[in-house]
């Protein structure tokens, strides 16, 4: 019980800290955009009469950073500084005392850094380090040494080696000088130091778990603070900005909350593989006091709608200062706070969207649809009552999650690399909410007994979409019609390496990683892992067992529906061809419904059905006309329409089901600068779009963000009337030079998810 209180404890502190830190750090940012400079003198004088002790520890924050690769981080910068370093690396401290020092022959300097609320030697949560005066490390990568670089008068500057395993986080620094030859409290001065020492994961050091070789890579996958996440349906998914905002001084505070609430012991933090999995977990907030609470209804008034958020550093924002759940997120939000979370810790990671993404539901690496007798989907419940497996499958439109970069030791060689994880709450694994890491070498082997989670990213990837038909006489009250083989995961994709893209004309930052996944769709090594993989699952022996047993003498296809602007009319179409040599009767019902993003229905559009005969070698096509009136107010989220025809030979009871995805595409936020961009003065920008639809627009808000420019801002904007135009105005304050990125979303209650951006180069202060 002692242990428990002693951590909630720790915990109530470390939290109380941060937040009182983030309310200080605000009203120094609202003075300098009133361009008010404060300066802090500090003076002091040495009573050299005094007893020996530290006067005080200059841990060089910046010089520091700047050898870490950590000069990014706003907390170097913020007042006196805080300490960030890289684990595998080594950094310096200035010591000063009350009167000169002899570290060699008269004085006896210890450190002491310690981890968590229960710091242990043997746990590797603490260390203990005396200055013996040599000049060189000694010990090795695994281990923390120290070294005494010089000492003059009553100064002296010392080098910590940090481990490469080292736990990840904040430590605490205690120091303490003391006569040498003496073991007594006489003469000897403790000092604990209100200082909090960062220590991150190293993709820079080959020492390390976290190791990326090529530095391109590392400026991506750690460093880049603002990115895309495609969202959409295949071929036309279109890239979003999100700020990713790793180096705001609210993130690194926020990420340490949620290693502490996530139940991590402090001695695996330095493990990626035990980090990873407990961010998955801690970022949904379905078992405990995590940051992001999900909701896909589209009920969104207590909260803030998942398309309202530009980026993490708002969301972290408000779990720092309130200590609660935030509302609301989708797995877009929560895959752009895992990445946020993930680089921020110096884990290197990037967000991965899957396009036509598979929820199996019951390890059988089928997507399971049900028909009756006459060709029509039966509904979830009539399936469930007649025992059928599988019936909460779906398939997502796109679905999004990350991937992070480690070793991995607890698997056979080979298996390190790129890891999937996955913070959105779908399935539980170990009894929680959270996914991975699933090795992407071991996903694409089809190697399912490999930990976490193989299967069910499998499944999302490389499922097959089965649909079945009552047969009274099949022993589960079913038999197979046919398999779709190449309808889920038809695109993995991921922000390539370089600068992030506009995405006005082209998005030349897409990139394609479907390969890192699964071989060739269709190719024989595709095929080979997935009834290898088959084979390790009951429920998936069972799918794959059964051939299709109807006739297939009649052809259909649906013509896909790439891109509708918002207001234009479209239609459905379908042809049938006879292969026979004699007359076969068609049936065919045709639909179009709204969907929400995971797949799931939210209104009907419109429907039609059609019976004729097909002569031999006959074509005949059937077409389903949808006017804008008919589908713009009953869009969602997304604006994603589903068409889907149902069709039936009566002659052979072959059943044939097609279907097309596609987002009504909406205009995109037009992001313009209006004067120099020059650090240390305002930048006037501009916003604005065109409503393309026939009604007005109300209760609009536009959110803006954008490291190195401003931090998040919602700000409410009048009416926009029907196709009138949008335009709003406002004052951004660079304040170095640097190479930015400034973010916008809209949201209104009639039109919303409308986004934007612009490429800012700050010029370096005019002299």
């Amino acid at each position: 019980m002692a242990f428990f209180v002693r951590v909630e404890n720790f915990f109530d502190n470390l939290a109380d800290r941060f937040r009182r830190d983030h309310e200080e750090n605000r009203r120094d940012e609202r003075h300098l955009e009133s361009e008010i400079e404060i300066a802090h003198a500090v003076n002091l004088s040495v009573d050299v009469s005094t007893p020996l002790k530290v006067v005080s520890v200059d841990f060089q924050p910046k010089l520091n950073a700047a050898n870490h690769h950590c000069e990014k981080y706003k907390l170097v910068d913020i007042r006196e500084g805080t300490p960030i370093i890289r684990r595998s690396g080594a950094f310096s401290l200035i010591v000063e005392f009350t009167k000169d020092i002899d570290l060699k022959k008269q004085h006896q300097l210890t450190f002491y850094f310690s981890f968590g609320a229960s710091p242990n030697i043997h746990a590797g949560t603490q260390a203990m380090l005396l200055v013996s005066g040599k000049k060189l490390f000694d010990k090795n990568h695994e281990q923390w040494d120290i070294r005494l670089e010089n000492q003059t008068g009553n100064k002296a500057t010392v080098e910590v080696q940090v481990p490469s395993d080292a736990p990840v986080g904040v430590w605490n620094t205690t120091v303490e000088i003391r006569p040498r030859g003496t073991d007594t409290a006489s003469g000897r001065h403790l000092l604990r130091l209100d200082t909090l020492l960062y220590i991150l994961f190293n993709p820079w050091s080959k020492h390390d778990a976290t190791f990326m070789e090529e530095e391109d890579k590392r400026e991506e996958y750690v460093l880049a603070d603002v990115g895309k996440i495609w969202q959409g349906s295949y071929p036309t998914a279109r890239g979003r900005h999100w700020v990713f905002g790793q180096f705001d001084d609210v993130v690194l505070p926020a990420c340490i909350i949620m290693l502490e609430r996530s139940g991590l012991r402090p001695e695996s933090r330095g493990d990626p593989i035990r980090v990873s999995r407990a961010i998955t977990k801690i970022v949904n907030s379905n078992d405990d006091a995590g940051v992001v609470v999900g909701r896909w209804d589209g009920k969104y008034d207590d909260g803030t709608s998942p398309s309202g958020w530009t980026g993490s550093i708002k969301i972290l924002e408000e779990y720092v200062r309130f200590h609660r759940p935030v509302k609301y997120g989708q797995c877009w939000v929560f895959a752009g706070v895992v990445n946020t979370v993930c680089r921020a810790l110096g884990l290197p990671s990037r967000v991965v969207t899957n396009l036509n993404s598979a929820h199996d539901t019951n390890v059988s690496l089928t997507i399971d649809e049900y028909f009756g007798d006459d060709g029509k989907e039966l509904d979830k419940d009539v399936a469930y009552d007649i025992n059928a497996a599988g019936v909460n499958d779906s398939i997502w439109n796109f679905h999004v999650w990350n991937d992070v970069w480690m070793t991995r030791p607890d698997l056979p060689p080979g298996y390190g690399g790129w890891q999937a994880i996955d913070a959105t709450p779908q399935e539980t694994s170990d009894g929680v909410f959270q996914c991975g890491p699933a090795s992407l070498e071991a996903v694409r082997r089809g190697q399912m007994e490999l930990k976490y989670d193989v299967p069910f990213v499998l499944a999302e990837v490389n499922a097959d979409v089965v649909r079945w038909k009552v047969d009274k006489e099949a022993e589960d009250g079913f038999k197979k019609l046919t398999s779709d083989k190449s309808h889920v995961g038809r695109q993995v994709l991921t922000k390539k390496i370089g600068p992030v893209d506009d995405g006005r004309i082209y998005e030349k930052d897409k990139e394609e990683c479907t390969s890192d996944y699964k071989a060739p769709e269709g190719s024989r090594e595709e095929r080979v892992t997935l009834h290898a993989a088959a084979r390790r699952s009951r429920a998936a022996r069972h799918a794959f067992r059964f051939p299709s047993e109807a006739m297939e003498d009649v052809e259909f296809t649906i013509d896909d529906v790439e891109r509708v602007p918002i207001g234009n009319d479209f239609s459905i179409t379908v042809k049938a061809v006879n292969k026979s040599e004699v007359n076969r009767t068609v049936n065919i019902v045709m639909t179009a419904v709204s969907t929400y993003y995971t797949g799931a229905k939210a209104h009907d559009i419109a429907r039609a059905e059609g019976k004729f005969i097909l002569k031999p070698s006959e074509t005949k096509t059937l077409s389903l006309p949808v006017t804008y009136k008919q589908y713009y107010h009953k869009l969602v989220e997304h604006a994603l329409v589903k068409l889907v025809a149902i069709c039936s030979v009566e002659e052979t009871s072959f059943a044939w089901i097609g279907e097309d995805r596609f987002e009504v595409l909406k205009p995109r936020l037009k992001v313009e600068l209006l004067s120099p961009c020059i650090a240390g003065k305002p930048l006037e920008t501009r916003f604005s779009f065109t409503n393309p639809l026939p009604v007005t627009l109300t209760k609009c808000v536009l959110v803006v963000d954008g490291p190195g420019l401003t931090r998040p801002k919602t700000i409410p904007v009048k009416d926009v009337s029907a196709k009138g135009e949008m335009v709003y105005e406002l004052k951004v304050y660079p304040t170095k030079e640097a190479s930015c990125t400034l973010v916008a979303t809209f949201n209104s209650r009639e039109l919303f998810n409308l986004t934007g951006s612009s490429l800012v180069e700050v010029a370096p202060t005019e002299s």
